[in-house]
């Protein structure tokens, strides 16, 4: 048998599966008449001071060994355990007869459930760090162990619903082989630190934990997102060489690790980062690559009431600059709106967010808010290589009013005798249709452009890809998509200014020999696919590749574009094609 769920962490395993118990679970309807309220409140108070030394010291363990993924989330559940707000809430409800599971129950979920049905994966993913503190802040009050996954030295698969991230930070890659969370979300601390492992994760399969026996042989696919369990002989001898297949294309990328980027005939290729905050740094700097193509602004905003000022974001924008070691760091300036929704600004509903009042448009309007970031972004640039580039540009007119307002700032820099860069490069995102048509008029104004595939595939074919409904419509192969990718290259090129792409397209197996041939020189990858696509580039050769765009170009639909791309795919680019 099989089930789907959502990939996280590429890779494959065969282990015995680790089915992980419910985690207990309290009333919160229980009431407490006789004990007095202030040695309950009392209670709250110690179990408090016990758990955040817990959680001061994890911290400190995982900074110690340079785990900073896990040590920073530590941090952030200590500062959720020492919420102000949260603290009196639970006092609130001890005060109206709520026993002490029962009041941090019911403090603990009313932000839970408030920020679960926020519209936004990365914000609705933050309720299970609440469920996580409080579940420990109960057990410290009662005087209970907090429920731990005990495992032995043979390497399991971990089934589970969800596994609390403090719980997910204390294993190890040699007892876990993989993980299946069947709820949560990719943007889930937990499935964060399990990616982190280097083992394949995927989320989302439901029925993965109901039907799957402890200690069975299961196959996870962290490519595919699929899970096999219930397994036949013949099953098991297959899963296990693909598994070791899969093994050794990992040990064969550890090799690629700090080597430049070129074709088979020797032709070099840019290969840049995407990233999103300075921990992805430490990645990015083992893979090796040409610096970061797209540093994503907007999740410095995300789970924030007050947006950060603007020596805080000068503070990360500098730390990330100086991790490049000079290599150009690309900062995009806040993405906000449609599926990105900012608690700290808020605005009015709309019936199609997608096409309404979002990134530049809202960007312009909000001095307060552009003002700052640009400030912050230009005093970075005297640590090293910035550029800055604008998201969401649809006309010309867009793009010279946000750079005349960079222009402005860097003038108001100049005359407080504030360091920058005079000379940043500032550029615009191609990822609306009439921004790819215009785009020998928008790249002849600015310094680089840069192809964002997803919303450019999303507003071409005018299909929303968070859309059950239509998401099978979704494909970054239809001509149309392709047409313009192609055109945008050439305007690029005839107007000698540097474009990239930074999509998801970047990073396809079947798209990369497709993007050469079009004339791509620069491609901008997640973390995870550095190396992957810097071994798919090494196996194409520019000639072969160019015929294969000439043909595909020609194509009348994405399906004819899929079978040409397979047609063409010598033996040895099929073996990484997963």
């Amino acid at each position: 048998m099989k089930a789907a769920g959502i990939p996280v962490s590429r890779g494959m395993a065969l282990a015995p599966a680790h089915v992980v118990l419910p985690w207990p679970v309290f009333s919160d309807e229980k009431r407490e008449f006789h004990t007095p309220k202030e040695r309950q409140i009392a209670s709250v108070q110690n179990a408090v001071s016990s758990l955040g030394a817990f959680y001061t010291e994890a911290a400190n363990t995982f900074y110690a060994i340079g785990d900073n993924t896990r040590g920073d989330i530590m941090v952030v559940h200590n500062a959720i355990l020492h919420d102000h707000a949260l603290q009196e809430e639970i006092v609130r409800q001890i005060r109206d007869d709520y026993a002490l599971e029962s009041a941090v129950l019911r403090a603990f979920r009313t932000y839970s459930i408030m920020i679960s049905q926020i519209d936004n994966e990365y914000l609705s993913q933050r309720a299970a760090d609440l469920d996580d503190v409080a579940l420990r802040l109960i057990c410290t009050i009662l005087g209970r162990a907090f429920p731990e996954i005990r495992l032995g030295d043979q390497p399991v698969i971990l089934i589970a619903a969800d596994i609390p991230p403090s719980v997910m930070a204390g294993l190890h890659t040699g007892q876990v082989a993989g993980v299946v969370l069947t709820a949560g979300g990719k943007t889930s601390h937990s499935a964060i630190i399990a990616a982190g492992l280097g083992v394949p994760v995927i989320v989302g399969c439901e029925e993965a934990q109901s039907l799957i026996k402890d200690g069975e042989p299961v196959f996870l696919d962290g490519h595919s997102g699929e899970l096999h369990w219930e397994l036949l002989p013949r099953e098991v001898d297959a899963f296990t060489l693909m598994a070791q297949r899969n093994d050794r294309h990992m040990e064969q990328l550890s090799f690629l690790a700090g080597q430049p980027t070129c074709t088979a005939d020797g032709t070099p290729i840019q290969l840049s980062a995407n990233g999103q905050d300075a921990l992805s740094c430490k990645e990015i700097n083992r893979c090796g690559c040409d610096g970061i193509g797209l540093f994503r602004t907007e999740f410095l905003f995300l789970d924030r009431k007050v947006p950060p000022s603007e020596d805080e974001q000068f503070f990360l924008y500098q730390s990330v600059v100086k991790q490049m070691n000079g290599r150009p760091v690309t900062f995009r300036t806040l993405d906000m709106g449609g599926d990105k929704i900012i608690p700290c600004f808020p605005t009015e509903e709309e019936a199609n967010p997608f096409m309404g009042y979002r990134a530049i448009r809202m960007y312009l309007d909000r001095e307060d808010v552009f003002t700052p970031q640009i400030r912050a972004i230009l005093r970075a640039s005297a640590f090293g290589k910035v550029r800055i580039m604008f998201p969401m540009i649809s006309n010309l007119e867009e793009f010279l009013s946000a750079k005349g307002h960079v222009l402005a700032i860097q003038k108001e820099l100049s005359d407080q005798g504030i360091e920058y860069d005079p000379q940043i490069p500032i550029g615009t995102m191609i990822e609306v249709p009439s921004a790819a048509i215009n785009a020998d008029i928008l790249a002849s104004h600015a310094d680089f452009v840069s192809i964002g595939t997803n919303d450019l595939t999303q507003y071409t074919l005018a299909v929303d890809r968070l859309n059950v409904a239509v998401s099978y419509l979704y494909n970054h192969f239809d001509p149309a998509v392709i047409r313009l990718i192609q055109y945008t290259l050439r305007s690029a090129q005839q107007s000698q200014k540097p474009c990239s792409v930074c999509g998801e397209m970047a990073s396809d197996p079947l798209a990369v020999p497709l993007l050469l041939g079009l004339g791509l020189r620069h491609f901008s990858v997640g973390p995870g696919a550095l190396l992957r696509t810097r071994k798919l580039i090494s196996l194409c050769r520019l000639q072969s590749c160019q015929e294969l765009a000439s043909g595909i170009l020609r194509a009348t639909s994405a399906k004819e574009v899929i079978e040409q791309i397979h047609r063409w795919i010598p033996e040895a680019y099929a073996e990484w094609v997963v």
